[in-house]
């Protein structure tokens, strides 16, 4: 009912209840990645959407490394008035936590949640050449020999997608940690590794161009650009869904007022038509929702992460 009213009063007078609840300077987000990649990306577009509804727009710094936690821990000691805010992603807000013995934050107790704002579909993908046509025989496969996997990196959600596998199918499989997406791609495009679970947007060429295979949606439901491709729930695999999502969190001094408004905000950037188009571009999802749903959705990722973690023995190198 809360959002609703904020919403409402915003689309009477747009940048109104903003103004009343926040100081009259820019918002600064962090990001806590290096420039170009989607979760910037879409940063970046909605900074620049939501600042007709700011009093002083919004502006975007990069703070990458460690993972996601040099970000983190610089905006959780950021002014907590309303003008920080932190891009939170799958890693940093997700599975480091568990994989850090100490990442710099405390992820539940110095951010509070202000709204999820998309993500990105995974798909698990295969050296073109690799003898199995499905999941069950690809799983069968795993338990014949010792297949390869290639990650981004330590905690990415192409790490932890194969390490969720294996601890929910009792397989084994050697992980092959690269810098990046791209030498990761590379080398299954070469056929060097067997499997690459990676977000749609960059695998997705490389599929339509027959360099590699894909065999399974990681999701709850089909993805619309690969209609043809059953999820793992549909190949006899339950609780394989990962989303790598990403949504914006405050410093957790910062009054429930100026939360409100800024979730208000981007709901509305999140509404615009040009935002949205292009988001679909880029095969991102547009979320949305109050601050408690984020909140909710990130205590159960920590949750779910720390599980597998613990399970397999995962720590960050």
């Amino acid at each position: 009912m809360l959002r609703r009213v904020i919403l409402a009063l915003a689309l009477l007078a747009p940048g109104a209840v903003a103004a009343a609840d926040l100081p009259d300077r820019p918002v600064r987000i962090i990001v806590p990645f290096t420039p170009g990649g989607t979760s910037d990306i879409v940063a970046r577009l909605l900074a620049e959407a939501a600042t007709p509804h700011l009093p002083r727009g919004a502006v975007v710094e990069n703070r990458g490394g460690a993972g996601g936690n040099i970000g983190l821990a610089e905006a959780a000691r950021g002014a907590a008035d309303g003008t920080t805010l932190v891009q939170c992603a799958f890693g940093p807000c997700g599975a480091n936590p568990a994989l850090y013995a100490n990442p710099g934050y405390d992820l539940l107790r110095d951010f509070a949640p202000v709204i999820l704002t998309g993500a990105v579909r995974n798909v698990m993908t295969v050296r073109r050449d690799l003898p199995a046509a499905n999941v069950q025989e690809f799983i069968a496969l795993a338990r014949r020999e010792r297949l390869t996997f290639a990650s981004s990196g330590v905690g990415a959600s192409n790490h932890l997608g194969p390490e969720l596998l294996r601890s929910l199918t009792g397989i084994e499989m050697t992980h092959v940690p690269y810098r990046g997406s791209g030498p990761a791609i590379t080398d299954i495009v070469a056929g060097r590794v067997d499997v690459f679970f990676d977000n749609l947007p960059s695998i997705l060429p490389h599929i339509r161009g027959g360099s590699v295979r894909a065999m399974a949606a990681v999701s709850e439901a089909r993805i619309p650009e690969l209609p043809d491709l059953p999820t793992f729930g549909e190949q006899g695999v339950q609780g394989m869904a990962i989303d790598s999502w990403f949504g914006f969190m405050a410093p957790s001094r910062t009054p429930p007022a100026a939360i409100a408004a800024l979730n208000a905000a981007f709901a509305r950037a999140l509404e615009n038509p040009a935002v949205r188009s292009r988001m679909a571009e880029l095969g991102a999802a547009p979320l949305g929702g109050s601050p408690e749903q984020m909140g909710v959705h990130v205590r159960a990722e920590v949750a779910r992460w720390e599980e597998v973690v613990r399970r397999q023995g995962i720590r960050a190198e």
